[in-house]
């Protein structure tokens, strides 16, 4: 170990504390990566599985939270549509196509409503809204894929009697709205004539494994590394001191022969040679 006593310097110890950090940075970063795969296998599952709709009360019941296991679960709503407080998402994409959602409350039996994406129409690119059909009147049954609300983002505006904004949340249209929404937002499955369903989600969990994998790589190569670089300098300082003339740090010179060990070897070098009988030191 002596021979790398030299990694106890300052330098070798702010280019270790460094190493670590990164490495640690990189350890976490593989975590999440992994636990984002592992989150999105999940959701691919529970959508693949998710044939048999269930009661919105059930799923989402009035006045709790978003259970996080239904999401992505089709769930199945009794109400009347409230269009004067409809919504159009702009700047929305849908099967690689660019335009608008419309989004319409349900108000439930219990007087709380749930906000239906009816579906998608695409853009004519002109940025105005096209025509779109109306919501049906009266009592219907919707079924629908169960949707977690979007965070905020941008302003909510007032246009041609709707609601216009680019995000789902809760709590940017809430205010807008009339009535209590239930924890979560779903999309209609089978939407009327002129309107087409939002594409079913698919999460490239793949993706997010293969970068788990690269950071933990990235995590091993530091130590490799360091391991790489102290060697090189080893061999740097070994070098360097042999063209001095210096032992290397790991040799040790020879103690010097003194007293009799010293006469012993004279005498031995003068004896006679026990094939030549001449001095072995001779020509």
């Amino acid at each position: 170990m002596q021979r790398y006593r030299f990694v106890l310097a300052p330098r070798w110890v702010g280019l270790t504390l460094a190493g670590v950090v990164v490495m640690v940075v990189c350890a976490l970063l593989s975590q999440w990566q992994w636990d984002r795969a592992v989150g999105r296998a999940a959701a691919n599952e529970v959508i693949a599985e998710s044939r048999e709709a269930a009661p919105v009360d059930e799923t989402l019941p009035a006045g709790q939270s978003l259970d996080p296991d239904v999401r992505w679960t089709l769930v199945e709503a009794t109400g009347v549509y409230d269009a004067e407080r409809e919504t159009v998402l702009r700047a929305q994409t849908n099967n690689g196509l660019n335009g608008f959602e419309i989004v319409t409350p349900l108000v439930l039996s219990d007087g709380t409503a749930i906000l239906v994406d009816r579906g998608f129409v695409a853009s004519e690119s002109t940025g105005e809204v096209p025509d779109y059909p109306a919501p049906p009147s009266g009592e219907v049954t919707v079924t629908g894929r169960v949707y977690e609300y979007e965070d905020e983002g941008g302003s909510v505006t007032e246009a041609d009697g709707r609601l216009e904004s680019r995000r789902l949340s809760d709590t940017m249209l809430q205010p807008h709205l009339d009535h209590e929404l239930r924890a979560a937002w779903i999309a209609d499955l089978e939407p009327t004539e002129g309107l087409t369903a939002l594409e079913t989600p698919a999460f490239k969990d793949w993706q997010n494994y293969s970068y788990a994998v690269q950071w933990a790589l990235f995590a091993a190569m530091v130590p490799v590394g360091w391991i790489v670089l102290a060697r090189r300098e080893r061999k740097e300082l070994d070098a360097e001191a042999a063209a001095e003339g210096e032992e290397p740090a790991d040799g040790e010179a020879a103690p010097p022969e003194t007293g009799e060990a010293a006469a012993t070897s004279a005498e031995t070098a003068l004896s006679p040679s026990p094939r030549t009988g001449s001095d072995a030191t001779g020509p």
